[in-house]
């Protein structure tokens, strides 16, 4: 099986920019009512036609690569493919509500918040959750703002986090960035947390432990509960990051496990856009005795306001009529409202968070109920472990729940994964976690069938058979073919102006950049 990825143009040059299509002079028009030093006399730009313009973005998208082209099994990065119902969804007109309209007017955008907020409490065995963080990321430092909150108003001074060596690099940056020394945590010989080592680590500094599990190579922590013990018996807090819950979506909770804060990924786990630098969503889950620090505002129902159940039935998953019902109490009383935790750490983004965003995670997540949550992390460990097994490689980490680690031996993994690139497939993360030699992370994830599974184990297996000339030349059959990453990352080119430049940098060993754009 090999692959041949759409190319267009001569002279290895890819599909050329509109402004090299065509270059016409435009009038702009009547007389315009800004200053002179701000208009021109005349404008040019590209004059096309629509079917010249259609043809050059579906170039554009042939020469690219996503979930829907195929396998995208990025370890820990969990790119799997969103059903496009939750955009319709979305798009419904009756979506298109102002976020700062009065809550009177909006209780059913209420209803619904509070009814996601419910949902996400319920799977993460949470007591309250904060839907306004507006990304994974920007969830993992609410979290820790929230943890940081509750210690300095009991007057606890506390000032390390301690962190697994093998977690998501975010966890490390967040840690900082609340202004906290990190401490980090080795791994045992399985992989796993190594006890003794927190054992000793925890102290009456220590604010909090950041960990996933299942871990960065998809094992669980077996020790979870004596782990939530030393780090609650220091005074601690045990925060989850919710990049892996993908493998336990009904099946078990954190806050069952003694975690106290939680933030949920919800493009990984519940079907919303995976970042590209637009609106998303990073909910936070937190236990009672933090739920008055969480960011402001959040929703709750008005005491005899309601006859919905508003998801106060769900169970590990959610299949309540949360957004059905009525809106409004027997005597016109608004059923929901907005209101400021008592202690709470402020406004993490604006309003309630990214409305269409979480529209999309409770539509994904009321669709699929308990049965299909739970359907969804019983395939997510089935096509880890499937395609573990028709592999080539060893894996020295198990047993693994939805993602795995396989090690290219004395191979370079970044070449193995160039190589993959040849048999229409995307490639895993490679070289990272450290504690794998030459790592290829492996998630792919609960979307792909048994057929998706078994042409991504041909690629896997024709990557690692092909001589190391080949794969030191990888890719040959993509539309860019092997680029100068060091020199791409050291001077990189943020804007189309720099593209010319490209003849006069190739002395210097810059000019792959420009050659495949």
């Amino acid at each position: 099986m090999q692959h041949d990825q759409a190319r267009y143009g001569s002279d290895d040059r890819n599909e050329p920019l509109l402004a090299e299509k065509d270059d016409t002079e435009v009038d702009p028009g009547a007389e315009s009512v800004l200053p002179d030093d701000l208009t021109r006399d005349s404008l040019t730009m590209p004059s096309l036609s629509e079917p010249e313009l259609a043809r050059h973005y579906t170039r554009l998208s042939q020469m690219n690569w996503g979930v829907e082209s195929g396998p995208y099994p990025l370890g820990s990065c969990t790119m799997k493919y969103n059903p496009s119902f939750t955009e319709d969804v979305a798009a419904d007109p009756n979506a298109a509500v102002h976020p700062d309209r009065d809550p009177e007017s909006v209780q059913g955008n209420l209803e619904l918040l509070y009814g996601l907020q419910e949902y996400l409490a319920d799977i993460g065995g949470m007591d309250a959750v904060t839907l306004q963080p507006p990304a994974g990321a920007a969830g993992e430092f609410t979290g820790i703002a929230v943890a940081k909150a509750y210690h300095e108003h009991r007057g606890d001074d506390r000032s390390e986090v301690i962190i697994p060596s093998s977690a998501h690099g975010t966890n490390f940056a967040t840690a900082a960035l609340a202004g906290y020394d990190v401490v980090e945590l080795p791994s045992d010989d399985d992989g796993r947390v190594d006890v003794e080592a927190l054992e000793a680590a925890v102290s009456e500094d220590t604010a909090a432990l950041m960990l996933t599990n299942p871990n960065t190579v998809g094992l669980f922590e077996r020790d979870i509960e004596t782990i939530a013990d030393l780090v609650h018996d220091a005074g601690g807090l045990l925060y989850y990051d919710g990049a892996n819950l993908n493998a336990l979506l009904g099946r078990a909770r954190p806050g069952d496990m003694g975690f106290d804060i939680m933030h949920y990924n919800v493009h990984k786990t519940f079907a919303t856009p995976h970042g590209g630098g637009g609106p998303g969503a990073g909910p936070v889950g937190v236990t009672d005795d933090l739920a008055p620090f969480l960011p402001r505002p959040q929703v709750r129902r008005v005491d005899g306001g309601s006859d919905s159940d508003a998801a106060d039935d769900t169970e590990s998953g959610g299949s309540s009529d949360a957004a059905e019902g009525h809106s409004d109490g027997d005597d016109g009383t608004p059923a929901f409202e907005l209101f400021d935790p008592e202690h709470s750490v402020g406004k993490v983004h604006g309003f309630g968070g990214n409305w269409l965003v979480l529209v999309k995670a409770y539509a994904y997540i009321h669709r699929l109920g308990d049965e299909g949550l739970l359907d969804a992390s019983a395939k997510a460990v089935l096509n880890a472990n499937y395609l573990a097994e028709q592999v080539d490689l060893d894996v020295p980490y198990g047993p693994f729940h939805h993602e795995f680690a396989a090690t290219a031996g004395d191979r370079d993994a970044a070449d193995v994964a160039k190589g993959m690139l040849d048999y229409g497939v995307h490639p895993p993360t490679t070289k990272w976690p450290e504690m794998v030699p030459e790592a290829m992370l492996t998630e792919p994830t609960e979307i792909e069938s048994r057929e998706s599974l078994d042409d991504l184990a041909a690629a896997f297996n024709g990557a690692v058979a092909d001589s190391d000339e080949t794969l030191q030349s990888a890719p040959t059959h993509t539309a860019a073919r092997r680029i100068d990453q060091a020199s791409a990352a050291r001077n990189p080119r943020l804007s189309w102006h720099a593209l010319g430049a490209g003849v006069d940098d190739a002395a210097d060993g810059t000019a792959d950049a420009d050659d495949h754009r």
